[in-house]
């Protein structure tokens, strides 16, 4: 389903791997956020049990934030939802 984070006056809510929020520099920064602590190798692996709650803490830590909610998400769904952001991306050389 989700987590809900709260962020000073701002709510935030991490559904299917991607952050939402009113406050649209916060979204953007979050999910920012968010990539490059899976990519960092600092994250847990893709067999952690719950990896939106190890994220949302993990934002919450780096934003000053707490978590508010959190409602039970398939964990064979969120391993998709996060699969492609634990991808590095690879920078090819122009071919000119």
């Amino acid at each position: 389903m989700g987590i809900i984070l709260s962020i000073g006056k701002h709510k935030a809510v991490l559904r299917r791997g991607e952050w939402r929020c009113a406050d649209l520099q916060l979204e953007r920064r979050l999910n920012h956020w968010t990539e490059e602590w899976l990519q960092s190798g600092q994250a847990p692996g893709v067999a952690e049990a719950n990896q939106e709650l190890a994220v949302a803490r993990a934002m919450a830590a780096r934003s000053g934030g707490r978590v508010l909610y959190v409602a039970r998400s398939s964990p064979e769904r969120v391993a998709r939802d996060f699969f492609a952001k634990r991808q590095y991306r690879l920078a090819f050389p122009d071919p000119e």
